[in-house]
């Protein structure tokens, strides 16, 4: 019996010329004989014709890829194969074309991938007929998408938001909490009187310091109020709906006309005081 590659012989002795031309074994010197390569597991294509496919393949066809690598295609109705087998034979034949780069191997996969494009362009025309007579269906209807359609939308929506604004001023008001000497509170004055008169808005000014400003000369006078409601800074502006005894704050610090109006509707909005946008046409 032979002794495998790379293991001393018993009969080596340290030292002994056999020992030393041997490779470095370390102190656990045996070593398992070499594993024999492993026989290549795919399969060669099988040769075979539609009505020669396993009942099996039609339902899980990934299972059968070496058949598909195989299939004939000659006089197959490529058109009607279900595209869950036609998915497979693209692939299929993909690998087969480039295993075997043969003329009629490239062939082949040519026109099963050709078959598969014509399908998906077949999918999008009718996807795109589809929107074009059913308008519900098609996104863009509602929500342009071009540069030009996004100006428009925008334009309508603020039309809509300024109009629902501003029919909600007898039902709504404002209260703006501010002291004289307040910088902050000067300016957000200022813009708190535009932004109400454009849309017809009451606003409620509160001194704390008992003294008005020039765009509310006479307002009221802190008697407990601010710290009822929880003013802890300024300047402060609350949102009121009387008729639902709903008092929040709008927003505390300098805010613009903008910052106004979005809050604003995002409250009314959640309160449900704001109908729905009307959709286009």
């Amino acid at each position: 019996m032979g002794v495998p590659t790379g293991v001393a012989r018993a009969a080596d002795s340290p030292g002994s010329k056999t020992f030393i031309d041997h490779p470095r074994q370390g102190w656990f010197f045996y070593q398992d004989p070499p594993a024999e390569a492993e026989e290549d597991a795919e399969e060669s294509p099988v040769s075979v014709t539609i009505d020669g496919l396993p009942p099996e393949a039609w339902l899980e066809p990934s299972k059968y890829r070496t058949w598909f690598k195989g299939l004939a295609i000659d006089g197959v109705k490529l058109n009607a194969l279900p595209v869950t087998v036609l998915r497979e034979l693209v692939s299929a034949k993909k690998e087969r074309a480039l295993d075997d780069p043969s003329v009629e191997n490239v062939s082949s996969y040519i026109k099963v991938q050709k078959e598969a494009y014509d399908r998906s362009q077949r999918f999008t025309d009718a996807w795109q007929i589809a929107m074009y007579t059913d308008p519900k269906l098609d996104y863009a209807s509602q929500h342009p998408t071009s540069t030009y359609g996004h100006s428009v939308e925008a334009e309508i929506k603020r039309n809509t938001e300024e109009q629902l604004l501003a029919g909600t001023a007898d039902r709504v008001g404002l209260f703006f909490f501010f002291t004289s000497t307040c910088p902050f509170c000067q300016e957000q004055s200022k813009v708190l009187k535009v932004f109400a008169d454009t849309y017809g808005l009451t606003v409620k000014p509160v001194s704390l310091d008992g003294v008005g400003l020039p765009e509310y000369p006479q307002p009221a006078i802190n008697n407990g109020m601010a710290e009822n409601v929880g003013v802890h800074m300024v300047p402060m502006i609350y949102l009121a709906i009387p008729e639902e005894n709903f008092l929040k704050p709008l927003g505390a610090g300098l805010m613009t006309n903008a910052d106004l109006r979005e809050r604003l509707l995002v409250l009314l909005r959640n309160r449900g005081l704001l109908g729905e946008r009307r959709s286009q046409g």
